[in-house]
Parts: structure tokens; sequence; C-alpha cells
């Protein structure tokens, strides 16, 4: 599977990016894939749109279909204090 969504940042940056603010690895790197000059990954993080939403599903969902991150049980994925949910 080819990815659509680019992998801006390492893995290991996005887990620490992603750690300190209690989210999973993938989550942080689709935030970060999606994030540009009009909106910064800390923007999208906080308030994100309900656009931005349905992209960082769709990435995470393109990163695992890739084999870029394992699937979690029950396909959900840590953002923050919320989750989202990937079916799976």
């Amino acid at each position: 599977m080819t990815l659509q969504y680019a992998l801006p940042i390492s893995r290991a940056a996005a887990a620490q990016w992603g750690s300190s603010r209690e989210t999973h690895p993938a989550v942080a790197m689709a935030i970060h894939a999606i994030s540009d000059a009009t909106r910064s990954p800390q923007a999208i993080w906080e308030a994100p749109t309900p656009t931005e939403c349905d992209h960082v599903a769709m990435a995470v969902q393109n990163y695992i279909a890739a084999g870029t991150f394992a699937a979690e049980d029950g396909g959900k994925y840590q953002w923050g204090l919320d989750a989202i949910e990937i079916d799976q």
C-alpha cells in the first residue's frame, strides 16, 4: 500500500511530540502531515476542525494499512484526553 499522507517527522519525533501531549504516535504523525503555514500542529491538536479530524483519521488508517504503525486493539488512538476510532 502506498502512503497517501506524508511522513513529515520521524517516528521517534512523533512519539516524543505525542507523548508530551498524551497522543498516539500515529495521530501525532498525522497531525504533522496535515499541518501547514496556516495551521500549526499545536493548533490542530488543540482545536481541530471537523475536516482536520477526518484527515487525521484517514492518515492513521493509511499508516496502518501501509504497515507504518500497528493497529491498536479496539481501534482507538489517543488524542489528548480524547481518542479517534478507526474501523478495522
